[in-house]
C-alpha cells in the first residue's frame, strides 16, 4: 500500500515549472542551497514488481509543453482519467511515482496529483516538496492525511513550507531529509531508511 501525498490542481501547471518550484521548495524546507536534479520519466514499465523497462526521460521540450491540471479522458470502464509519471531523484536510487488524477464525473471537476514516494526520508521529502510546489503552482491545497507531518492538517502550501523549514545549516542532502522528518516526532522515526541503497 502506497503512502500518499497529494495537490489539487484547479490551474493547469507546466512539468518545467513543477520541477523548477519543486526544486525551489525543496532548497527552502532543507535549508540548503543546492538540490539534485529531478527527472520526469514516462513508459517505465514493472512486471511482478520487477522494472523491466527503463521508460524515457522527457526532455525540455516535452517538460515545456507538457502540463498537468486539464481534464483527462475517463477510462473506457467509466474510472477517472489518470496519467503516471516517475520521479528519478539524481544522485541516488530513491524515487516517487506520480498519478495525475481527474475526478471530474465524482468530485466536480478536481484534478488531483497524488505523489506516492518510496519508503525513505529522502523520497518522503522531495514528494513533499512536490506536493507543495504543484499546489502553489496551480492555485490548490496541500493535503497530506496519511503521514500527517502536521497535526492538524494544513492546506495552504506556504503555511507547510514557513512552519516546517529547517534552518540554514551545513549538511549533505540525505542527512537534511532524515533531519527534516525527524523534526516531527509523532512519525517515530519512519521512515527507517534514509535513501535506498
Amino acid at each position: 500500500m502506497s503512502i500518499d501525498l497529494e495537490a489539487s490542481v484547479p490551474s493547469p501547471v507546466l512539468l518545467a515549472d513543477v520541477l523548477i518550484a519543486a526544486r525551489s521548495t525543496l532548497a527552502e524546507l532543507l535549508g540548503v542551497d543546492a538540490t539534485p536534479e529531478l527527472s520526469m520519466i514516462v513508459d517505465r514499465r514493472y512486471e511482478q514488481g520487477r522494472r523491466v523497462s527503463a521508460g524515457r526521460r522527457l526532455g525540455e521540450a516535452q517538460l515545456l509543453s507538457t502540463t498537468i491540471g486539464d481534464p483527462i479522458e475517463p477510462e473506457s470502464n467509466g474510472s477517472p482519467g489518470s496519467i503516471h509519471y516517475e520521479i528519478d531523484i539524481s544522485g541516488c536510487n530513491d524515487g516517487i511515482w506520480l498519478m495525475v488524477i481527474d475526478h471530474a464525473p465524482v468530485a466536480g471537476g478536481e484534478v488531483e496529483a497524488v505523489f506516492s514516494p518510496y519508503r525513505t526520508c529522502v523520497s518522503v521529502v522531495v514528494a513533499t516538496a512536490m506536493a507543495l510546489a504543484v499546489a502553489a503552482l496551480g492555485g490548490g491545497e496541500f493535503i497530506d492525511e496519511q503521514i500527517q507531518m502536521l497535526r492538524p492538517g494544513h492546506t495552504d502550501p506556504r503555511h507547510v513550507v514557513t512552519v516546517t523549514r529547517l534552518p540554514h545549516e551545513p549538511g549533505d542532502f540525505a542527512q537534511r531529509c532524515e533531519r527534516y522528518l525527524r523534526q516531527f516526532p509523532h512519525l517515530e522515526d519512519w521512515p527507517r531508511s534514509v535513501s535506498m541503497p
